[in-house]
């Protein structure tokens, strides 16, 4: 029996494209273990202008969202605001309804 030639993955596989544009909108699912992020772009103001979006869909992990979250947080220098403690009001309220 002849063995098959190998298949060279490289010559069937198309090259990565590398798109560019702005980002002008984005929505996420949650799918239990992971996250679906759409994530919508036009590639020029032109496009946006004649509403020629693209929408790109990544299925990624809760702690994968996280890390961008955080990058994101710091590539930016910002921080999420610190939680604010519940008034004495709405504390003494949580105290009646136990």
């Amino acid at each position: 029996m002849a063995e098959r030639p190998a298949i060279n993955t490289a010559q069937t596989q198309p090259p990565p494209i590398e798109a560019s544009g702005v980002i002008v909108g984005w929505t996420h699912n949650d799918m239990g273990t992971s996250i679906d992020l759409r994530i919508q772009s036009a590639h020029s103001k032109r496009a946006l202008d004649d509403k020629l979006i693209d929408s790109h869909h990544f299925l990624m992990t809760h702690n994968q969202a996280l890390l961008l979250a955080k990058y994101l947080l710091d590539a930016t220098g910002q921080t999420l605001p610190a939680k604010q403690k519940p008034s004495i009001i709405q504390r003494i309220g949580n105290s009646f309804r136990k």
